[in-house]
């Protein structure tokens, strides 16, 4: 990506003007499409006073279908802007600014791959440093890690990082010895720490790597109003070749634009957060964006999981602006890349998202930030609402003893069906139809020839999908409700297949669903078997299916064929392209270096030995260990090497400057001299 590539706006056109027009707009137009449905529900279903069962379908169908004509509005509204301001020239940048405000870049870690964190942040500063503005910014590695042995792989990585380096940014590296709060508790320690060194902080994720040219400019809208108070970038999935990495990033290349062009037009500066990619003015977010504790235990008290939403709602709440720049290149992250991996990420985000229930009504917040929690709560709960609503409508069927039996009830629930899926379905289209407008685009996906067939296999694996998710989504609602609580583990970021065993363990419960809803419909309703196919379908084959969508083979053989393309496969972004020869770097000398001899290595070499003390030291981050426990550990690496001690007694270790001090003098001793140490007795 050029500099020329990027589009200087003022800051009034971050959002589309005129936001009071488009959700009334919105509002009448979801609430009329609502009211039709609703209307020929009722049709379809005749008289409803016998039926009980029909008493609650209508309010369930009635909240599903607003969710449905909101999305479809939207998308339909991003589409009509996208169209009409197409011709439209770009503005320059107004900002009269010629230097920057200081800066910190954020990169929260936790138990990730030190080779691709360190790819990342050497990408991004090699990009920053084509820009006149480097020396305006400082990255830091926020660790969270509890592995010893990655925590000091990413110390290695960084001290070697640094060497590296020539630029004018610094790059710091900081690990809590307790990792409270998570995330949210891991940027709140920074900004404690440092935070009043800086103006304006982006945020990141491990997996995140952004231009330097679209960090620059981000900082000039954020300098051009001061009351802007976070300014999001949608990151763009890139990187990953399984099938269903594949699927996502093509589906989030290919539709997001149209729906985050319309999304942006009625929540204005009362936009959202999605906890990365992000810039935001470090003192308000200091001073209203620290996160209550909910009353209770968790999962739904307790420390807040899903930080972001919250935090927006906060910075909203204070006065400040909240706006999303969604037409700014050059942000990225990664996806999962199977079935599985996208469920473990989908359970702690729904623990998340139904603690905001108890946030919606909090005092103070605006509309539009309890419209966004409530929002982020429906994406979960209407899972087990439309699998509600399913069973329910086979319950009524079986009241009636009428199964679709009349050419009537056929015709009216084909409409009703039909209606549905054009709300579902056309924001997909209408993506199209933008992209019919945009030629050079068009051609960065491979073309119609290309473009076609990729949709009709995304959308055709997106119906598979829909009941296996909302198999595990209806799980997730229900078992945190009854006080399941997730746990906080890192998360899978490479490419690699289920194996059979794991997907049968799996999704067996899926499959078994899938089996019996298929003999029960076939013997007392075979009439509705072809209605309910897509759903029995998706859930009978969800073994094989799910080790399908984590094939890279199938990944790659698609993308020879160009299907499935994105922009950033047709041609790598500088960015990427950084990042991509990064990688190689830092991955051929992590194969270099075995991680479980690390320990040994830090104890042998003196220069590893003083940049952990040095660390440890000038980040306040040490914690003594009893001395019997120290000497536990001297006797045991010194009779039967450091690989023998435990992972939490290396834990322990590496926080204690003076014990590891003494051990290394004794561990050299004994390397270089073995005959003189060989009687010699412990510390």
């Amino acid at each position: 990506m050029n500099a020329s590539s990027i589009t200087p706006l003022k800051v009034s056109q971050v959002s589309q003007p005129g936001s009071r027009r488009f959700r009334l707009s919105l509002a009448v137009l979801t609430l009329t499409t609502t009211a039709f449905a609703i209307w020929l529900f009722l049709w379809s279903l005749g008289d409803i006073s016998k039926n009980p069962a029909t008493w609650l379908l209508v309010p369930l169908f009635a909240l599903l279908v607003l969710i449905i004509s909101f999305s479809f509005w939207t998308s339909t509204l991003g589409l009509w802007l996208t169209i009409s301001q197409r011709r439209q020239t770009a503005s320059t940048s107004q900002s009269s600014h010629s230097s920057l405000p200081r800066m910190a870049i954020l990169m929260p870690v936790y138990n990730e791959t030190p080779a691709s964190v360190f790819a990342n942040v050497q990408a991004m500063i090699e990009s920053l440093a084509t820009t006149p503005h480097a020396a305006d910014f400082d990255l830091f590695v926020l660790s969270d890690t509890t592995n010893p042995d990655i925590w000091l792989e990413e110390e290695r990585m960084w001290g070697r990082l640094c060497q590296r380096l020539t630029g004018p940014t610094n790059v710091f590296y900081r690990r809590r010895p307790k990792n409270t709060a998570r995330k949210a508790g891991n940027i709140a320690d920074f900004c404690e720490r440092w935070g009043t060194q800086y103006d304006l902080m982006i945020v990141l994720d491990a997996d995140s790597v952004m231009d330097g040219q679209t960090m620059v400019e981000m900082a000039r809208r954020m300098q051009d109003d001061p009351a802007l108070g976070i300014l999001q970038v949608p990151p763009v999935p890139v990187n990953r070749l399984s099938f269903f990495a594949r699927l996502q990033q093509f589906s989030a290349r290919l539709y997001s634009p149209v729906h985050m062009e319309g999304f942006s037009s009625w929540a204005s500066f009362d936009s959202n957060y999605w906890g990365h990619n992000a810039i935001i003015r470090v003192a308000p977010f200091i001073d209203h964006c620290g996160l209550p504790t909910l009353p209770g235990v968790a999962p739904l008290g307790g420390e807040i999981l899903s930080h972001d939403f919250v935090e927006a709602a906060l910075m909203a709440r204070g006065g400040w602006k909240v706006a999303l720049a969604h037409d700014l290149a050059g942000s990225y992250e990664e996806c999962p890349t199977t079935l599985l991996d996208y469920a473990k990420r989908d359970q702690r985000w729904c623990q998340g998202n139904l603690q905001h229930m108890r946030l919606i009504i909090s005092e103070g917040l605006r509309p539009i930030s309890r419209l966004h929690l409530a929002m982020g709560v429906m994406s979960y709960l209407a899972s087990p609402l439309w699998l509600l609503f399913t069973l329910l409508g086979l319950l009524a069927m079986a009241i009636d003893g009428i199964w679709l039996g009349s050419t009537q009830e056929r015709i009216s629930g084909l409409v009703v069906f039909a209606f549905t899926m054009f709300l579902l379905m056309a924001p997909k289209v209408w993506s199209l139809v933008a992209l019919a407008f945009d030629r050079p685009r068009r051609e960065q996906f491979g073309g119609w020839s290309k473009i076609i067939p990729s949709v009709l296999i995304e959308t055709a694996a997106s119906v598979l999908v829909a009941p296996i998710m909302m198999l595990f989504h209806t799980r997730f609602v229900i078992s945190t409700l009854l006080g399941e609580k997730v746990q906080w583990n890192a998360q899978n970021r490479g490419d690699g297949d289920i194996d059979f065993l794991a997907a049968c363990r799996v999704f067996g419960p899926h499959t078994l669903t899938g089996l019996v809803g298929s003999a029960l419909i076939l013997f007392f309703a075979p009439g509705l078997f072809l209605w309910l196919s897509p759903i029995l379908l998706g859930l009978t084959l969800t073994i094989p299916f799910s080790r399908i969508l984590g094939s890279v083979e199938l990944g790659q053989w698609l993308a020879h064929r160009r299907l499935l393309l994105i922009p950033e496969e047709s041609e790598l972004t500088p960015i990427l392209k950084l990042q991509q020869r990064a990688l190689e770097q830092h991955e051929q000398y992590a194969n270099a270096h075995d991680r479980s001899q690390l320990l040994g290595e830090l104890l042998s070499d003196p220069g590893f030995q003083a940049l952990h003390a040095s660390i440890l030291q000038q980040t306040a981050a040490g914690l003594p260990a009893p001395e019997a426990k120290v000497r536990e550990w001297t006797q045991a690496i010194l009779t039967q090497g450091p690989e023998s001690l435990s992972v939490e007694d290396r834990r322990q270790l590496l926080l204690d400057r003076e014990a590891l001090r003494e051990l290394h003098i004794q561990y050299r001793v004994r390397q270089l001299h073995p005959e003189q140490s060989a009687t010699a007795s412990p510390m």
